[in-house]
């Protein structure tokens, strides 16, 4: 690493000399983003009334220096204490690139994204904390006839999920080096693959030392235009070899993913197909330990294959896609009989491969195919989800107001194979009116009207309860808005042991680059999610504030 600094440095101090011989003739553009964050109150620890205070302060600071053809940036990062996560003070990232005639190299921090991300989709999320950036060097050459790409470096992975486990954060190093050849004999056929292979080192279980991986992945994938819709498949096959001090073991598996895409005027219908085995394991070790090593590689992110839902009580207690063993599908359909009318459509349906079942006779679980495996079952112990949403929307015809009324079914089912009849069915139908009034071009109101009933059979006769919701805001574009929400429950299981929770919270922009924004009140805790990749925020009672510049 100290090596590879001062190659950095080095390589940053030709780019200046450079310039400087040049600098009349030469346009150098500089862009800084800046973002502060500060928040004090009260957090719920998602352990009924265990709470703690909570304070936090972070500072991001982007840099971007665009001269001709390179391009520097670097982040500056003051995070004590983060929000989430370990604390931090330094240089985050950093990095170096250059970008001419289809060819764009960068050194440094860099992500990237192999077709659609089921053998490598590096990427950052800071609202959940999720980081699989690579240090190293990354390459591409795109021409009318092939694109080909290169990357090679490491991954210092930390689990966002154990950032508070009492037990520490886990983390997981790996040594990385993949490369990517696509064809484009004409415009309506791309044909091509990719192999990514690591090295990792992840902690082990009953060891001290940590365990050894060697990870294999090849894929081929193909995109072609039809006369009536665009189709496009990828599959790929991961091989594990994991080594620690009693064995090596070696794991396969894989992942298939289509979708088709037709669009005419006025309408539009696309259907996506998954079916991920990565790690196909019995229930006692799926749920005993998530994080297993044997678990999908953190740098694979493969499409989920079903709606991420915006409307607050829809997204509560998301589906939570099992990358390792499931198949399923998702299709959606939109219409528009008018310019400013739009009717949309989706249904989505998953389940394991097999059912899992326990034998009191042997002792141990089994497999049993029930239903076809490359299709979603219903039967209970292939725990089934599925869900329906649909939506209307009017504009008015200055496209300025508009009416949008939604709702939302889910259905999913976690099955105890020990306990058949403790298993846990979740039943929600949610509804939503969402409204936006212009007053003037400058001024709106905008309203949001949530209602969700839920059947959770997990608490017996209690199981039944509703969620409401409702926010208001009104706002004079671009200068500033106010308004609020308040949130209830008729629950008595609330991780927070809370019925009712408030916010206000407002934006105001000062002058052309600055934004304050501001929000006071009680948060209810829930799911967030970015590409299938969740986390749970506890629920928080206190302030939050945020100054955005941009120069």
């Amino acid at each position: 690493m100290q090596r590879f600094l001062r190659v950095f440095c080095i390589i940053i101090l030709g780019v200046g000399l450079i310039s400087a011989q040049d600098a009349l003739a030469q346009q150098v553009q500089v862009s800084v983003n800046n973002i502060v964050n500060y928040g004090f109150g009260e957090e719920f620890l998602n352990l009924g009334d265990t709470t703690r205070e909570k304070e936090y302060f972070e500072n991001f600071t982007d840099v971007r220096i665009l001269a001709d053809n390179v391009i520097i940036g670097f982040r500056l990062e003051l995070s004590d204490p983060a929000e989430y996560g370990p604390d931090f003070t330094g240089i985050r990232r950093r990095f170096i690139g250059y970008q001419r005639d289809g060819l764009d190299v960068r050194i440094g921090n860099l992500f990237a994204l192999h077709n659609r991300g089921m053998s490598l989709n590096l990427f950052e999320d800071r609202v959940i904390r999720y980081d699989t950036s690579l240090d190293g060097v990354r390459a591409e050459y795109d021409h009318d006839l092939f694109r080909v790409k290169a990357l090679a470096g490491s991954i210092n992975y930390l689990e966002h999920l154990t950032f508070d486990s009492p037990s520490g954060i886990r983390e997981e190093n790996y040594r990385l080096r993949s490369g990517l050849l696509e064809f484009k004999p004409d415009r309506r056929m791309r044909i091509g693959g990719s192999y990514t292979y690591a090295e990792g080192d992840m902690p082990s279980f009953f060891f001290e030392d940590p365990d050894q991986a060697e990870i294999f992945i090849p894929e081929g994938f193909v995109s072609y235009r039809l006369p009536f819709a665009r189709v496009t498949a990828g599959y790929n096959y991961r091989t594990l070899r994991l080594s620690n001090a009693a064995d090596t073991t070696s794991i396969t598996g894989g992942g298939i993913y289509g979708s088709i895409n037709h669009t005419g005027p006025g309408y539009g219908v696309t259907f996506e197909y998954k079916n991920y085995s990565y790690d196909i394991t019995d229930p006692f070790e799926r749920q005993g330990d998530p994080l297993r090593n044997t678990r999908m590689s953190p740098f694979q992110s493969p499409p989920i294959v079903h709606r991420e839902h915006s409307y607050s009580l829809m997204t509560r207690d998301p589906h939570l896609v099992n990358f390792e063993d499931e198949v399923g599908f998702f299709l959606e359909a939109f219409y528009s009989p008018t310019y400013n009318i739009n009717l949309n459509s989706s249904i989505a349906v998953a389940s394991l491969h097999d059912s899992w079942l326990w034998d009191d006779e042997n002792f141990e679980f089994f497999q049993k195919e029930e239903g076809p495996r490359w299709l979603p079952g219903f039967a209970d112990a292939r725990d089934p989800f599925w869900e329906y949403y649909g939506h209307i929307e009017y504009f008015t015809p200055d496209f300025m107001s508009y009416v949008k009324l939604a709702y939302n079914h889910r259905n999913r089912l976690f099955y105890q194979a020990l306990a058949p009849e403790f298993s846990q069915r979740v039943i929600a139908n949610t509804f939503a009116l969402d409204v936006q009034y212009a007053i003037t071009p400058r001024w709106s109101v905008k309203a949001i009207s949530e209602h969700q009933f839920v059947r959770d059979t997990q608490y017996g006769d209690d199981s039944d309860y509703y969620n409401q919701m409702f926010s208001l805001q009104i706002a004079r574009s671009p200068d500033f808005s106010f308004g609020g929400r308040i949130e209830s429950t008729t629950s008595e299981f609330d991780p927070s042991g809370e019925k009712f929770w408030y916010t206000v919270e407002g934006s105001m922009r000062i002058g052309r680059t600055h934004t304050l924004m501001a929000s006071y009140g009680k948060e209810r805790g829930g799911f967030v999610c970015t590409n299938g990749v969740c986390r749970f925020v506890n629920a928080f009672s206190g302030m939050r504030l945020s100054f955005l510049s941009s120069f």
